[in-house]
């Protein structure tokens, strides 16, 4: 996880065998290895269009001169749908002249006509049938964004909530960008990997990354499993499920990366989550301490725009609900369940009265403080707003915080002497 807000990532799995004939043609080696920075891009000829003009063809010959973003994703994938709005904005936001993106699937091509009729996904539509662009740009999950300059060469493997329409502008002026580097899952195997004998029954190790390591992901059963080089911000969502549950940043993260390495065997999964949480709080010197606050609620509340703002969900998954600084995200939620996301990032109790039933999805950020700021983007982004009540109630929030470092009592310091 790489910005201020963060989904678990969703892994790909190959539909069909026509994997296994590329780890052949090509070696194990470079199977779901994103293509290098600077290298030709890969072939999408074999790419079912949908969305695109007549005689349109995804190919290098005729998108020359184009900044390419290839959006990687599928229907079942939540956080691919969630990002739908922000990459609805780039597309809009910037010259069709100069800039094509093209959202690939490898599903099957009812499946997606089915979706795009539900939900808007501007751009273009690629379906990938065989799987083999897939394995070609080495996509192992899902979202990723794959950039090509105007000249067909590979510039990132990102994703595509950290990019931004003005990044996207210097790539086509040739300046240099610099990318949030996508993070890698690599699976060790026997030649690598340590003898299971020799690896330890119960240990977390958690210190400071490298500045160049790339972030990735080391599975290495039966033991446990590395993440490397990830920020703050994707250790608290990863371990604590800070964006899914009601947990409150108070304050600024840490701005360096860490490596977390665990090995487990036959340890209770509560043992092992809770040995992880305070592994992280303690090397982030950072505390999590419940809070309750008890305050009058607001009333959630619809207006004339309601029904033309609302995006009703295209997801047949379980809801998603939450919020992490700034950021509010419903995914086949409820209007109850976009109270309770609000009443989080509040820190005050919220209660639906829009009258409105039905699953929706949204996504916004909201970068002032306070019932204002949010007002002004729930007004113009889903056609609703809070007002004040009187019925008083209370909120729960799990706060995270910098932890304060007592210092010692003269007694103390005198005694240590």
């Amino acid at each position: 996880m790489h910005s201020n807000f963060a989904f678990a990532r969703v892994q790909a799995i190959p539909r069909n065998g026509l994997a296994v004939l590329f780890a052949v043609l090509l070696g194990s080696s470079l199977l779901w290895a994103h293509p290098e920075k600077g290298t030709p891009a890969p072939p999408l000829d074999s790419l079912t269009l949908l969305q695109a003009p007549a005689g349109a063809k995804a190919d290098w010959a005729g998108l020359k001169g184009k900044v390419v973003v290839l959006e990687f994703w599928a229907t079942w994938c939540s956080p691919c749908v969630a990002s739908l709005p922000h990459l609805n904005q780039l597309v809009e936001s910037l010259d069709p002249a100069r800039f094509q993106f093209i959202s690939i699937d490898d599903e099957d091509l009812k499946a997606v006509q089915t979706f795009l009729t539900k939900k808007k996904m501007a751009g273009w539509v690629g379906v990938d049938s065989t799987g083999g662009i897939m394995a070609w740009y080495g996509i192992k999950s899902r979202p990723t964004s794959i950039i090509i300059d105007g000249n067909g060469r590979i510039v990132a493997a990102t994703e595509i909530e950290s990019v931004s329409a003005a990044d996207l502008q210097a790539v086509a002026e040739g300046k240099s960008v610099t990318f949030m580097p996508v993070s890698e899952t690599i699976s060790s195997d026997r030649s690598t990997a340590m003898d299971a004998a020799t690896l330890p029954l119960f240990a977390v190790s958690f210190s400071k990354a490298a500045p160049d390591a790339k972030a990735s992901r080391i599975n290495h059963p039966p033991t446990g499993s590395d993440s490397l080089a990830v920020d703050a911000d994707g250790l608290l969502t990863d371990y604590f499920e800070a964006f899914h549950e009601r947990y409150f940043l108070n304050g600024k993260l840490p701005d360096e990366r860490y490596d977390l390495r665990m090995n487990f065997v036959d340890v209770p999964n509560s043992t092992i989550t809770s040995v992880i949480q305070q592994a992280i709080l303690s090397g982030l010197r950072l505390q999590v301490e419940s809070k309750t606050f008890n305050k009058p609620a607001y009333i959630l509340r619809a207006t004339g725009a309601s029904k033309n703002l609302l995006s009703p969900s295209a997801s047949t998954r379980k809801v998603k609900r939450g919020y992490w600084h700034g950021i509010y995200i419903l995914m086949n939620g409820t209007m109850d369940d976009l109270a309770w996301i609000l009443a989080t990032g509040l820190e005050n109790p919220v209660i639906n009265q829009t009258g409105i039933d039905g699953a929706f999805d949204a996504r916004f950020k909201v970068d002032g403080e306070g019932v204002d700021s949010l007002n002004a983007v729930l007004r113009k982004s889903l056609g609703l707003e809070l007002v004040p009540g009187t019925q008083e109630m209370s909120i729960t929030v799990q706060e995270v915080s910098s932890k304060v470092e007592s210092k010692p009592t003269p007694e103390a310091q005198e005694s240590a002497h």
